[in-house]
């Protein structure tokens, strides 16, 4: 199982039991996990595997608001308010996760202080990026945005014989980083004829992550 935060800190008894009550689930690629507007009736760790994170707009047009990997939590806020999934988590890669029914995890998260600041913290963190994502979209340009972005997803992507691998289309890395697929477009082959990264039909490959540090300066 990769890090995760919610597991920091906890006794080996509260560990021990919520390993003991967790399902495990598997979705494969292209399946939904959770639909937007449905009620939140798990709580949903992702072990293997990436999902998108994506939302209707009032047009009915789909956009992909967030990328997520082993050790994270989707809809887990939902879960703990008592409110319907305000997004659809589609597996972009085949999934392996493990589920709590919602009930029963907030009684959990009320008995155990500490599982419930390992909560606040994850969603603090998710908080902080959701903020640097706006702030390079308000300062920043399209190619160091697509950068960062790529970087980013690359933190807990599939490491192969050549390069990291991320699964996405270019319709959603432009959708990340507030951008049109042109734009992308133009990049990734720019990039791609450079060496610096490989595109596939919906994966992106970096080959080489210090040229595209350059082209995106740090990322926070």
């Amino acid at each position: 199982m990769p890090n995760c935060r919610l597991f920091d800190g906890l006794s080996y008894e509260l560990e021990a039991l919520l390993r003991r009550t967790a399902t495990p689930r598997s979705y494969r690629a292209g399946q939904v996990l959770m639909f937007e507007e449905d009620e939140a009736d798990q709580f949903l760790l992702l072990t293997d595997g990436r999902v998108r994170v994506w939302r209707t707009s009032t047009g009915g047009t789909a956009m992909t608001v967030h990328m997520m990997g082993p050790g994270t939590m989707p809809g887990c806020v939902a879960g703990l308010r008592q409110i319907p999934y305000p997004a659809t988590v589609t597996a972009l890669t085949d999934i392996r996760a493990l589920s709590w029914p919602s009930d029963r995890m907030r009684q959990l998260v009320a008995a155990h202080p500490a599982l419930a600041g390992n909560f606040l913290q994850m969603i603090a963190e998710r908080n902080e990026e959701m903020l640097q994502r706006l702030h390079e979209v308000s300062t920043l340009p399209v190619a160091q945005r697509v950068a960062r972005a790529l970087l980013r997803l690359a933190a807990d992507g599939a490491s192969g014989g050549q390069g990291v691998q991320v699964a996405l289309s270019r319709q959603d890395l432009a959708e990340l980083t507030a951008t049109t697929l042109h734009s992308v477009s133009r990049l990734v082959s720019r990039w791609q004829r450079a060496g610096i990264v490989a595109a596939g039909r919906k994966r992106v490959r970096i080959l080489d992550p210090e040229r595209l540090v350059a082209e995106g300066g740090t990322v926070d």
